[in-house]
């Protein structure tokens, strides 16, 4: 049986946890074991599978439908191994049989690069980078190199286990939901493995140009535009006469990420996408800011970087080791900069050229693919002419569940592949759901936009203090300078729940009054000075009587001095972090850089915390020696994206408005917000023959089964994937040990069907 068969719904259960010890959020985080592999097939065998070596294989009946299997390896322009053969990808197709008596059906398609044996998650210690070094400068600093050596000696000396995969656990769901799902409702599925993984030949590039030009390629087949054969060499040809060519692609993770950058080639045909927590290209999944930044939430002294993903996923391709020395060269380890090698692997360069429609879902806790992925495409494509739909939910690196989504999923490929006039475009575009992947307890809100209508930026300022705990305020800011030395080995969670420490500042409002609901980007502005130049981080906190939970956190390189709001795109913010320069004598060094994308309410009664620390132990680099910060209170402020803008959290605080003034009056008559429309949760899914999957808890089940099994077609592996001490950037601390992406992400399913 293949590890695809076996890897579903893994890991219902991280162990007894004490329940009441950790929030609902909190809980939801650290047991996202009903993550992105659990909510669908793609990729994965159904049961007896069957393997053909032309193009037509043996009908089967799949829940009423017979269904045939088909092979094929398509022929691309690229030739990434050099040996003056084209490259070819593997296609994997599952249609109704009715297709052989002449239907032409359009084809829902997941590209994978897990489908094999030999995939990133297999990297050895040596392909990690050193973290134990500081922010570098691109010109005449004295910055240390990021290098691969050292990260297993000290590694050892942390005592860390050598150990960095992730095991996915035993699987309790079914592994064919999408494929029974649609195969019903009248389409073919393809399985794509991507450029040099399983079966395809070529080399890995993870979303490199070659990739995204080689899945190209698959589409034109689709259309009768390429030529795929029965072999991955020679052979005869072979047709895609049983589809119309019309395409939706759907994934999540990196199988999303293939899916926004074959949208960015506007090939005829890809008529519409389902990217699921997935990352615009690779600059966002391993920086942030200026600065590398962990995958995963992890405190190891060894770093994950593209380089490590492309070494570990060709080391079975002797042909492809030049690979290794391109990503290395070009993702500039050291000093952590945007420059030519990360904008042409940007999708944001190619957002003019998408033609076909987009439905984006993103937890906005996600901790791998960090939400600024999706908050950035978004915004993007929003200015321009594409149709584009949203979903946010909760829950860590997950992908929607539950009736409404599933609905809305049928409902999307009937419009845009069927031309099946059923209002999906007529609805509001932004769904976010609270609580989970699902609207368990909370029915979904809809909006007209997001960040939702009536958030406006909202100027917060800190009083003295943050060693213990200092003020936020809507007052002018105070004076003086307060101090913190950085600390790598303590985690952030310890740091924000800390009544009083040395390696933090520590800022929060009075209790609220009223609840607030923050939507968008935080964006902190500090005005800072180092005796060496260290990492700076930042994270809003929700703090109550039990405790602290994150809702966000970012991080920056004060050598790049970040300017977010100087910026009106993505891109051009990204673009002004080409340079990163030395850090002169006492030079007091603006920072202001976006938090990761957020969507939540502070509840009444709780207190709303901005945390400034430097190093974080689970995301960024651990820099030597202790290394001091002074922030300038007068200088520093952060803006919150508050619905309803100042007079909401000047009455939420109480006595405070936005120009600073006492008042015992709120500004409710000049507060302009977006009411949200509510969706019953037990809508009835679309053109289907098939009950859709019961809604679930999230908070206390974290697998489905059998018929239960989520209906989209993502193929991210599942598992645990949070950290510390909060919702996706903070975890729970049983799964604190997590080391790399890798491990939850290997598949040999080509090998198993």
């Amino acid at each position: 049986m293949s590890n695809e068969d076996n890897e579903v719904d893994a890991g219902a259960h991280t162990g007894s946890t004490d329940v009441e010890a950790v929030s609902r959020r909190q809980m939801l985080a650290s047991v996202t074991a009903t993550t992105i592999g659990a909510s669908a097939f793609a990729g994965r065998s159904v049961a007896a599978p069957v393997r053909v070596d032309g193009a037509v294989g043996d009908a089967r009946d799949t829940d009423g439908v017979a269904a045939v299997r088909d092979e094929a390896w398509v022929e691309t322009d690229v030739d990434t191994d050099e040996d003056d053969e084209s490259d070819r990808i593997h296609v994997r197709v599952s249609r109704p049989e009715s297709t052989d008596e002449g239907d032409q059906l359009p084809v829902l398609a997941v590209a994978s690069p897990y489908y094999g044996e030999q995939t990133h998650s297999d990297a050895t210690e040596e392909m990690y980078y050193d973290r134990a070094i500081g922010p570098s400068a691109s010109a005449g600093g004295d910055g240390a190199e990021g290098t691969t050596a050292g990260a297993s000696e000290a590694r050892a000396a942390a005592g860390v286990s050598e150990n960095r995969r992730h095991s996915v656990g035993d699987a309790t769901g079914r592994a064919d939901a999408f494929e029974r799902r649609y195969l019903q409702q009248g389409y073919a599925i393809a399985r794509i493995s991507s450029l040099g993984t399983a079966r395809s030949t070529g080399c890995y590039t993870a979303a490199g140009p070659p990739t995204i030009e080689a899945l190209e390629s698959v589409v034109d087949w689709f259309n009768d535009r390429a030529t795929a054969y029965d072999a991955p060499t020679g052979g005869e040809a072979v047709t895609a006469d049983w589809t119309n060519g019309r395409t939706g692609m759907i994934g999540a993770s990196a199988l999303g990420e293939l899916a926004n950058g074959l949208a960015t080639t506007g090939v005829d045909g890809l008529e519409a996408v389902v990217p699921q927590a997935a990352n615009i290209g690779q600059y966002g999944l391993f920086r942030a800011n200026g600065t590398p930044i962990s995958v995963v939430p992890d405190g190891s002294p060894g770093m994950t970087d593209l380089g490590t993903w492309v070494q570990a996923s060709n080391a079975q391709r002797p042909d492809c080791e030049r690979w290794t020395g391109i990503v290395e060269d070009g993702q500039d380890h050291e000093t952590g900069d945007y420059n030519d090698f990360w904008h042409e692997r940007t999708f944001l360069t190619d957002a003019d050229s998408v033609e076909c429609a987009v439905l984006l879902t993103h937890a906005v806790d996600d901790p791998i693919v960090k939400p600024n992925n999706v908050a950035d495409w978004y915004e993007t494509l929003g200015e321009r002419d594409v149709p584009l739909k949203l979903w946010l939910h909760e829950g860590g690196h997950t992908s929607p569940r539950g009736r409404a989504w599933e609905a809305l999923l049928d409902r999307w490929w009937a419009h845009w592949l069927k031309d099946v006039d059923n209002g999906v475009m007529d609805e509001d575009p932004v769904t976010v759901v609270r609580g989970g992947p699902s609207p368990a307890e909370d029915s979904p809100e809809t909006y007209e936009e997001w960040p939702v209508p009536g958030a406006e930026p909202t100027t917060v300022r800190f009083g003295p203090g943050g060693a213990t705990s200092g003020s936020v305020t809507m007052d002018e800011s105070e004076t003086g300078t307060e101090s913190l030395v950085d600390d790598p080995s303590v985690l952030a969670s310890d740091l924000v729940e800390a009544a009083e420490s040395d390696h933090r500042l520590r800022y929060e409002t009075p209790p609220l009054s009223e609840s607030v609901h923050v939507s968008g980007r935080v964006v902190p502005s500090l005005s800072l000075s180092f005796d060496e130049p260290t990492v700076v981080s930042a994270a809003l906190v929700e703090y109550t009587d039990s405790g602290a939970e994150i809702v966000t956190r970012g991080w920056a390189d004060p050598l790049n001095r970040p300017s977010y709001g100087e910026y009106d795109a993505p891109l051009a913010y990204r673009e002004s972090l080409r340079e990163s320069e030395p850090l002169g004598p006492d030079e007091q060094v603006n920072v202001e850089f976006p938090l990761q994308a957020t969507d939540h309410v502070f509840e009444s009664g709780s207190r709303i915390g901005v945390v400034v620390y430097a190093s974080d132990r689970e995301f960024t680099l651990h820099p030597p020696g202790n290394r001091s910060v002074e922030l300038s209170l007068a200088d520093s402020a952060v803006d919150l994206p508050v619905v309803g803008s100042e007079s909401a959290l000047a009455a939420a605080m109480g006595d405070e408005t936005g120009d600073g003034t006492a008042t015992d009056e709120t500004a409710t008559d000049e507060t302009t917000t977006d009411e949200p429309t509510t969706e019953p949760t037990e809508t009835t899914a679309a053109s289907t023959d098939e009950e859709p999957s019961e809604t679930t808890d999230r908070s206390t089940e974290t697998a489905t089964t059998g018929d239960n099994e989520p209906a989209d077609g993502t193929d991210e592996p599942s598992g645990a994937t949070t950290s510390d001490g909060g919702p996706g950037f903070g975890v729970g601390a049983a799964l604190a040990g997590l080391a790399g992406l890798g491990g939850l992400l290997h598949r040999d399913a080509d090998d198993g069907d």
